[in-house]
């Protein structure tokens, strides 16, 4: 009875660890095409500070789904000329690209009231 016990639990531990390496492989997987992934997104916001040293535009932005909830925070722009006219205060209608958390600001445009 404890040899067929031991026997058992042995089969058992080398069956869950064959199953295990698959599911390992098949996250891994799955993790390096999620990364992969450029997103875009447009979204509104209300400009707070242009650092153009730093080539930062801090907006106050809605939710953007499926990435991050509302606030304000500094997104790195990818022209400096995008940015160029704006003014402290101005609603914005601006657009994101890039792979989560790395994104930049590839269009920004003021809203008409």
């Amino acid at each position: 009875m404890n040899l067929a016990l031991a026997l058992g639990l042995m089969l058992g531990y080398l069956a869950w660890g064959r199953q295990l390496v698959g599911l390992e492989l098949e996250l891994s997987t799955a993790r390096q095409q999620a990364a992969a992934l450029t997103r875009t997104w447009t979204v509104r916001g209300i400009v707070r500070a242009i650092l153009p040293q730093a080539n930062i535009v801090i907006l106050t932005h809605e939710d953007i789904p499926g990435f991050m909830a509302s606030m304000t925070m500094g997104f790195l722009v990818k022209d400096p000329a995008l940015y160029q006219g704006l003014d402290i205060g101005e609603t914005v209608r601006f657009t994101l690209t890039g792979t989560p958390p790395n994104v930049v600001i590839t269009a920004i445009e003021r809203e008409t009231p």
